[in-house]
């Protein structure tokens, strides 16, 4: 057995802080590993574990008032981010916008003459007969005149 002159300072408050964690359910860090743990085993072989209805509506207005002050915590400071993100976004709406309106048009692609039947006729010619080569390139030369004049008439003069 233990005198209770021989019980020094730190054993009084282990002993104070396991008996309040008994109590409340909490610990708190004065409290030893090794008797919280044989708290925790003592309290389950009572009541498996189960709290009295009493003891339940304490451990809720107690999670309930930290809630709260968490709550009001994260009130006071949100809502400069709120506003430093509502003016970001704003800001990124802004810019879109304005791309958007300030954006070139894109032209439409050029319609480009189709190339003829005689040039096409000429051309199945030539692959037979060496001859109708000079007809292809007068032809060739005809329609590349077509095609540079729709470029210019959309493009402009070089």
């Amino acid at each position: 057995m233990i005198d209770d002159d021989d019980i020094d300072e730190h054993e009084l408050r282990e002993a104070e802080a396991l008996a309040r964690a008994l109590e409340r359910g909490s610990a708190t860090d004065e409290l030893p590993d090794d008797a919280l743990e044989a708290a925790a085993l003592i309290r389950y072989s009572r009541d498996g574990g189960a709290l009295a209805k009493g003891r339940e509506d304490v451990l809720l207005q107690d999670v309930l008032a930290a809630a709260d002050r968490v709550g009001r915590r994260e009130a006071r400071r949100a809502p400069g981010w709120r506003w430093l993100f509502g003016a970001l976004g704003l800001a990124a709406v802004t810019a879109l916008l304005f791309l958007i309106v300030r954006a070139p048009e894109i032209p439409a692609p050029t319609a480009l003459p189709a190339p003829g039947p005689r040039l096409l006729e000429i051309e199945l010619a030539r692959l037979e007969d060496a001859e109708a080569e000079p007809r292809f390139d007068s032809e060739m030369r005809a329609y590349r005149g077509e095609v540079y004049a729709a470029l210019e008439a959309r493009y402009g003069a070089r």
